[in-house]
C-alpha cells in the first residue's frame, strides 16, 4: 500500500514539474496585455483593473481636493493668532534666536564629517556597483537553460502599412514586407517556434499604420526550478568568494 501511494505522489510531482509556465503576450491600438498562467493558474499583469477603477474615480473628481485644502488653509489662517509686528512664531521664539541657536548647536567637527560623507557614498556606491555585476554574472547559466527550453507558440504578427497615396504605400508595403519576413528568419534560428504566422498587408484607404502581435511563451517547470537553483547558488558563491578574498587582501 505504501509503495502505491509513493508511486502516486512521484507522478504528481512529475506531473507539475514537466508542466508548462506560460506568459501570454499581446499588443494591438498601443496597448500591450500580459498574462502569465501555471495550470489552472492566471494572473493579468498588464492591463491592472484596480488600477483602472482607481484613475476614472479620480478624474471624476478632480476639483474635491483643491476645494478641501482651500477650506483647511483658510480655516488655520483665521485661527493663527496675529503678533504686534504681523509675524507669527508658534514656538515663541524669534528667527533671531532660531538663527543664533542653529549656530551655536552645529559642532564644531562639521568639516571634518563633510570630509566622510563623499567617502561614504563613494563606498556605497562601489557595493552596490559589485552587486549588480554578481548578478550580471551568476544570471548567464540560467538565461541560457531557460533559452534552450523555451519555445514561442501561437504567433500572429499582422502588419498593415498605410500611407497617404498608392504609390508611396506600394513602396512602404514592399520595404516592410521584406524586413518583417527577414526578421521573422532570423529569428527563427535563436527561438524555437510552432504555428507561426505571420501576415503584411497594404491599406490604400486609410493614412495610418497599423500593428497587432500575439504570442505565447512557454517553458517546463523543472526548467524553471533548475534556472533559479543555478542561479541562487552561483550567486551565493560568488559573494562569499569575495568576501574570502577581501579578507585575504585586508590581511
Amino acid at each position: 500500500m505504501a509503495g502505491w501511494i509513493l508511486l502516486g505522489i512521484g507522478l504528481v510531482l512529475l506531473f507539475l514539474l514537466l508542466s508548462n509556465i506560460r506568459l501570454w503576450v499581446r499588443y494591438e491600438n498601443d496597448e500591450i496585455a500580459l498574462k502569465a498562467g501555471w495550470l489552472f493558474l492566471r494572473y493579468s499583469a498588464m492591463p491592472k483593473k484596480e488600477e483602472k477603477n482607481k484613475k476614472k474615480k479620480k478624474s471624476k473628481n478632480p476639483r474635491n481636493g483643491g476645494q478641501q485644502k482651500g477650506q483647511q488653509s483658510k480655516t488655520e489662517k483665521q485661527d493663527r493668532p496675529a503678533e504686534a509686528d504681523g509675524s507669527y512664531q508658534p514656538d515663541g521664539g524669534s528667527a533671531k534666536a532660531k538663527g543664533e541657536a542653529k549656530i551655536a548647536d552645529t559642532p564644531e567637527k562639521s568639516g571634518v564629517a563633510a570630509k566622510k560623507a563623499p567617502d561614504q557614498e563613494s563606498r556605497t556606491l562601489r557595493e552596490n556597483g559589485t552587486m549588480v555585476l554578481e548578478l550580471l554574472r551568476s544570471a548567464k547559466g540560467p538565461i541560457k537553460t531557460l533559452h534552450r527550453h523555451l519555445w514561442l507558440r501561437d504567433l500572429d504578427f499582422l502588419l498593415v502599412v498605410a500611407r497617404e497615396d498608392a504609390a508611396q504605400t506600394a513602396i512602404a508595403y514592399g520595404r516592410m514586407n521584406g524586413w518583417v519576413h527577414g526578421a521573422y528568419a532570423a529569428l527563427s534560428r535563436f527561438v524555437r517556434m510552432k504555428k507561426a504566422k505571420v501576415r503584411v498587408a497594404a491599406d490604400y484607404l486609410s493614412q495610418e499604420d497599423r500593428l497587432q502581435v500575439s504570442f505565447q511563451l512557454t517553458v517546463r517547470t523543472v526548467f524553471v526550478l533548475a534556472a533559479a537553483a543555478q542561479f541562487s547558488g552561483g550567486f551565493l558563491w560568488r559573494i562569499i568568494k569575495d568576501k574570502q578574498t577581501a579578507k585575504t587582501k585586508a590581511e
